[in-house]
C-alpha cells in the first residue's frame, strides 16, 4: 500500500468503475450552509458542471468553474486528474438534478429536494430507491468494484437532520474552513420539528427521516448499494465521500442493507475536530479507507487551501483518489495532475 494510503484495501480491482450522483435540494440555497457555489442560486448548477469538468474538462451549462465563495476550486478538478491518470472509466447518474448537465448520463428522475425547514425534503424516496437498486444489479454485471461519490450543494445538512432523527449524536462535516455547526443544527431542529420528529423517532424508519429531513442523492446511493452488494457477481462497493456518505451507511444500517460495502474519503476529513466522520462509520459498522491527496505541494494556491480545511471532500475525490493510489500511481503525479487539469479545464466564453 502506498504510504498516502490508510488502511489495506484488499484485492486490486480488476474492472473498476466510478459512478457519482447529481443532485439539488433548495436545503443547499439557505444562506451560509454551503460553499459548492460562490452564490447560493448557483449551486443548481453546480452538480452538472462537475460532471461536465470531470467528462471533458469543460465547463459548460455552468457560467463560471464551480468553486467555493473564497476561491477553492471544486473537487471534480482531484477526481478528474485520479481519473485520468487510472483510465478508469465514469458515469453520472442524476437524481432530483434541476440543471442537467451537457454529457450523457443516466436519469433517474425525482423532483429537486426541498428546503427541509418548509417541505419535504424528497418526495419519493422509495420510487428512487427502486429505481437506482434495478440499475445497480444492470450495473454489478460490468465491474467487480464500483465506486459511489456525490454532488449535492447542502448535502451535510440533510444529513446532519436525518442522522439526527436515526438517533446519531454526531457531528457532518462542512465545505467552509469554519464549520457553520450552529447554523446546521438550527435548520434541522426546524426541519425536525415541522415533521414532528425527535432525535431517534425514525430510527426504524429510514425511507420516512429521508422523505421528511433528507435529500435526492440518498436514496439513489441507498438503491444502489442495494442492487450491486445483492447481485449474484459479489459487486464490491466503495462509497467515495465524507460526512454525507457516512449518513448514508446509517441509513443503510437501518434498512438492514448487506453485502462488501466500505467508504473512503480523505485526510481533510479525518482531520476535521468539528466533524465525526470515524465515529458515525464505525456505528455503522462498516470500514473505512482515506487518503492523503497531498495539495499542499500544488503551484495553485486554490488547491493549495484543500490542507488548510477549505472543501475537504466531495465529487468522489477520495475514492478516486484512492483508486489512483491502488494503481501505482504517486501522490506527487496526483498533485501535478490536478494542477494540470485546472489550469486547462475550458470555462464557458462570456457573452459581450
Amino acid at each position: 500500500m502506498p504510504e498516502w494510503i490508510y488502511s489495506d484495501f484488499g484485492p486490486l480491482p480488476r474492472r473498476p468503475l466510478f459512478l457519482c450522483i447529481i443532485s439539488n435540494t433548495d436545503t443547499g440555497k439557505i444562506p451560509g450552509l454551503s460553499a459548492a457555489g460562490t452564490t447560493p442560486e448557483l449551486t443548481d448548477y453546480t452538480p452538472g458542471a462537475d460532471a461536465e469538468l470531470v467528462e471533458t474538462n469543460k465547463i459548460i451549462t455552468m457560467p463560471e468553474l464551480p468553486e467555493a465563495p473564497g476561491g477553492s476550486p471544486t473537487p471534480a478538478v482531484v477526481t478528474k486528474a485520479a481519473l485520468n491518470l487510472t483510465g478508469i472509466g465514469s458515469l453520472f447518474i442524476a437524481s432530483g438534478l434541476r440543471k442537467k448537465p451537457a454529457i450523457p448520463y443516466i436519469e433517474l428522475g425525482g423532483e429537486p429536494g426541498g428546503d427541509i425547514r418548509e417541505q419535504r425534503g424528497v418526495r419519493d424516496p422509495q420510487g428512487i430507491f427502486e429505481r437506482g437498486r434495478r440499475l445497480g444489479g444492470k450495473l454489478a454485471a460490468l465491474s467487480d468494484c464500483i465506486l459511489i461519490g456525490e454532488s449535492i450543494a447542502g448535502g451535510t445538512t440533510t444529513a446532519l437532520a436525518v442522522l439526527r432523527a436515526l438517533g446519531y449524536r454526531e457531528n457532518v462535516s462542512s465545505s467552509f474552513s469554519s464549520n457553520p455547526i450552529g447554523l446546521k443544527e438550527q435548520v434541522a431542529a426546524e426541519a425536525m420539528a415541522r415533521a414532528g420528529a425527535s432525535p431517534g423517532s425514525l430510527k426504524d424508519d429510514p425511507m420516512e427521516a429521508i422523505k421528511e429531513l433528507g435529500d435526492p442523492m440518498m436514496p439513489c446511493a441507498l438503491g444502489l448499494m442495494s442492487g450491486l452488494s445483492g447481485s449474484r457477481s459479489g459487486c464490491r462497493v466503495v462509497l467515495a465521500g465524507g460526512t454525507q456518505m457516512a449518513a448514508v451507511l446509517a441509513l443503510g444500517k437501518a434498512l438492514g442493507l448487506e453485502g462488501d460495502v466500505s467508504i473512503a474519503t480523505t485526510k481533510y476529513i479525518m482531520e476535521d475536530r468539528s466533524a465525526s466522520f470515524r465515529q458515525i462509520v464505525e456505528a455503522a459498522g462498516r470500514p473505512y479507507h482515506y487518503v492523503d491527496p497531498g495539495l499542499e505541494r500544488s503551484k495553485v494556491p486554490g488547491l493549495q487551501v484543500y490542507a488548510q480545511g477549505y472543501v475537504k471532500e466531495g465529487v468522489g475525490m477520495g475514492g478516486a483518489s484512492l483508486l489512483a493510489g491502488l494503481y501505482g500511481f504517486s501522490q506527487e503525479q496526483l498533485v501535478s495532475e490536478s494542477d494540470r487539469v485546472l489550469m486547462t479545464v475550458e470555462l464557458p466564453k462570456k457573452q459581450v
